[in-house]
């Protein structure tokens, strides 16, 4: 009788102690719901809104000579009407709301696109609002210089 209150007794505590350590197990899971600091998904840190009527340059680059910075992606270079020197550089997440407009040229040698904002001049005109977020893989430019990732809330060719 006593080996069997002792197996019983044995069993009890090992269901108690799985069933404390399964408790412990669930609910120290939580699943991360904070957004990455960078990127699509990231928090949006300032809207261009539609009224702001902004004009940019969208171009899809292509860059074959070697930097794959952020190549592969459609871009929209917008200059700032009374700073030539102020140039923001926006790599465009949803690039699905492209497919409204047409003929938007691909540039395979773009060289160096901090220096040379020129390269750009002959990339489409359009008008568009957006959320800007930061990137992930920043580049060292001029402090009027920015690079962001751009979630389009509108766009019209120009």
């Amino acid at each position: 009788m006593k080996t069997k209150n002792n197996r019983i007794r044995s069993f009890t505590k090992t269901i108690s102690y799985f069933s404390f350590a399964l408790f412990i197990t669930l609910i120290s899971c939580k699943s991360d719901d904070t957004p990455p600091n960078c990127g699509c998904e990231s928090e949006t840190r300032t809207t261009i809104p539609e009224s702001a009527n902004l004009v940019g340059k969208l171009f899809y680059k292509d860059n074959v000579d070697g930097t794959n910075y952020y190549d592969h992606h459609y871009w929209i270079i917008y200059t700032e009407e009374n700073c030539s020197n102020c140039i923001h550089h926006m790599m465009v997440c949803n690039e699905e709301l492209l497919e409204q407009i047409s003929n938007i040229p691909v540039f395979t040698d773009v060289g160096d696109f901090i220096s040379y904002p020129s390269h750009y001049d002959n990339a489409l005109s359009v008008k568009f609002s957006g959320d800007l977020k930061i990137i992930c893989q920043d580049v060292i430019a001029p402090g009027d210089y920015t690079q962001e990732r751009i979630t389009l809330i509108s766009i019209e060719q120009q």
